[in-house]
């Protein structure tokens, strides 16, 4: 029999039970949805977050932190470090000129630590948000910062800011952040009596100054306002993150306090007199981490090795990726077992179908064989049939998730508005995907027929004409 004779007995055989065989693709179909569904999502998160940290070149980046005992990026390339000011190597001017000179680094920018802003809100409205701010050089080349709209920051920008997509949805501004450029965002701060340096001095106490005074202007806040520049795309960097430049960021880290001066004035009484001391928080406990840019990404081993080597804390974006892919390794490992015991079922539910044909068509198997048909032509028959049905399974279940992928996206699109990865790429279908689910259910389809397309074959004729 030729190729095309055996697809037509195929089809011929496999509609005289349209019941039976429809319900056994069903379960096929099943099994290889649960399968693709499953395939498809973590490979299209995989690559959306691949593709945000290659937009922003994270993957030519090192991370450095003050402790090597401590590197916890928190999810983003981009850290003000994790907040320890004691612990490991201070990350000052000194360090940052030494791991700049570092061999096949290309360049680097220093991050600013945290800012000590209690809160922040626009202008004009009463919601106000946690306040999170990163502060960098924004002469560098380091790492680039896809935007929204907008500008990214210049190195005059005193009192400039580049908002995250947290900050543009909460203020209702998710479909047209363009319109926040211009606005001005008013942080607010307290420093337990003291002034940032930056705005109006802190009031100047009393002579002899009581100590209810002090502790009436304790709890003073100080308002800062600042003109956004630029909304940041949603990425693989924190959305909740917004940015400033560190020149400003180190005004704002200034304590600005007044004391009194000790009297010197030995002859008799004398007056306090009153100065003003500041105070740089920002130099006191250095930066809050180090990013190194390499000149190419086979060298990022070795620039970490050598960051490593000098008692520091790393961490680079192929870090990250290793921890994402243990993750859905896990993930993935679950749910295969899942799908796996689906397809289990389907398989068994094809033996049974191949079974039951073997007994029904027992009568038609002996007159093939007394026409002539060889051992190994009922023996192909068969196994081409139970292909036909793992084949047809195999398909469906593919145009079914592929259905469901795409209703899932709009769905997720419209409602899923806080995660920060591209759901319209989430869902993807590749070649290899394709073709290797039809593929496999094909091969558990002709494998799981192959028991009952043997017994089938060595089937006396004699005895199968008699068979009633």
């Amino acid at each position: 029999m030729k190729f095309f004779d055996y697809i037509s007995f195929s089809f011929k055989n496999l509609a005289r039970r349209k019941a039976r065989t429809l319900l056994t693709i069903i379960a096929i179909t099943i099994g290889s949805l649960s399968v693709i569904l499953m395939v498809s999502l973590l490979t299209g998160i995989r690559q959306s977050l691949v593709d945000m940290l290659q937009e922003m070149d994270a993957f030519s980046l090192v991370t450095v932190t003050r402790d090597p005992d401590a590197v916890d990026n928190g999810g983003s390339i981009i850290t003000s470090g994790n907040g320890d000011t004691t612990n490991g190597k201070k990350l000052d001017d000194a360090a940052f000129n030494t791991l700049k000179k570092l061999n096949n680094v290309a360049d680097a920018t220093p991050i600013g630590g945290g800012i000590w802003m209690d809160t922040m809100k626009l202008e004009g409205q009463n919601k106000k948000m946690w306040a999170s701010l990163i502060s960098y050089q924004p002469d560098t080349s380091v790492f680039q910062m896809p935007l929204e709209a907008g500008r990214k920051l210049k190195n005059d920008d005193m009192d400039k800011i580049v908002v995250g997509g947290r900050f543009v949805k909460t203020y209702g501004y998710a479909n047209n952040p363009q319109d926040l450029i211009g606005k001005r965002i008013v942080f607010n701060m307290k420093m337990g009596g003291n002034a940032p340096d930056w705005g109006p001095l802190p009031e100047k106490p009393p002579m002899n100054a009581d100590k209810e005074w002090w502790e009436a202007h304790n709890d003073d806040v100080h308002e800062i306002t600042a003109e956004i520049v630029g909304i940041a795309k949603n990425s693989a960097m924190d959305d909740n993150q917004n940015y400033i430049n560190i020149a400003w960021a180190q005004k704002l880290m200034t304590q600005v306090r007044w004391e009194s001066s000790e009297c010197k004035n030995n002859n008799g009484p004398c007056e306090q007199i009153m100065q003003l001391v500041k105070d740089d928080q920002f130099t006191k406990n250095g930066y809050g981490s180090i990013i190194l840019k390499a000149n190419d990404t086979k060298n990022l081993g070795s620039i970490a090795d050598a960051v490593s080597g000098l008692g520091y804390g790393v961490s680079t974006a192929q870090d990250m990726m290793d921890e994402i892919n243990n993750i859905f390794a896990g993930i993935g490992i679950i749910l295969g077992v899942i799908g796996g015991i689906s397809l289990f079922v389907a398989a068994i539910g094809i033996i049974n179908t191949m079974v039951m044909a073997t007994f029904e068509r027992t009568r038609e198997i002996g007159v093939m064989r007394a026409c002539g048909a060889t051992r190994a032509t009922i023996r192909h028959l068969f196994t081409f049939e139970a292909a036909m049905l793992g084949f047809w399974g195999g398909l469906f279940g593919l145009g079914l998730s592929y259905l469901i992928g795409k209703v899932g996206t709009q769905i997720a699109d419209k409602y899923a508005t806080d995660i920060p990865i591209p759901v319209d790429q989430v869902a993807q279908f590749p070649w290899w995907l394709v073709t290797g689910v039809v593929a496999f259910t094909t091969l558990i389809g002709l494998m799981s027929g192959l028991g009952p397309a043997i017994r089938a074959a060595r089937l006396n004729p004699v005895d199968a004409l008699r068979y009633e």
